[in-house]
């Protein structure tokens, strides 16, 4: 009985190296992020999300804006700065989150704000899809 258990033991180690091994490091340049809005006003708090790559295979359709805001800020949410639009004071919680890769250093961040508008104006183009 212990044979076999040693034997399934082996297997299973050499199938996780095999696994861990045939994962390249993202690149320095490789840019990979999913974005998401979760919004709370609208009927079932609806879901949107797209990828962001930074390159000719966006899903984004303000990907070159997106990209621009992100590298303005090196990928922080909380370095967007308001364009200073006016707002109401609405309280309409949207979350945004952002997880992937940016420039091949890794991401995960979540930011809620008071409503949508608030949302627009510190994230620009960047939740704009």
């Amino acid at each position: 009985m212990s044979a076999r258990i040693f034997a399934f033991v082996a297997l299973f180690v050499s199938l996780c190296t095999v696994a861990g091994t045939a994962q390249a490091a993202p690149r320095r340049d490789d840019t990979a992020l999913v974005l998401k809005v979760q919004y709370s006003d609208v009927a079932g708090n609806a879901v949107k999300a797209t990828i962001l790559t930074c390159g000719s295979a966006d899903d984004h359709p303000r990907g070159a804006q997106a990209c621009a805001a992100l590298a303005a800020t090196r990928a922080d949410l909380g370095a967007m700065a308001s364009d200073d639009r006016a707002c109401t004071f609405v309280y309409a919680p949207v979350e945004v989150s952002m997880f992937g890769f940016w420039r091949g250093h890794p991401v995960a961040q979540v930011r809620t704000f008071p409503n949508s508008c608030v949302m627009s104006a510190h994230t620009g183009a960047l939740f704009d899809f």
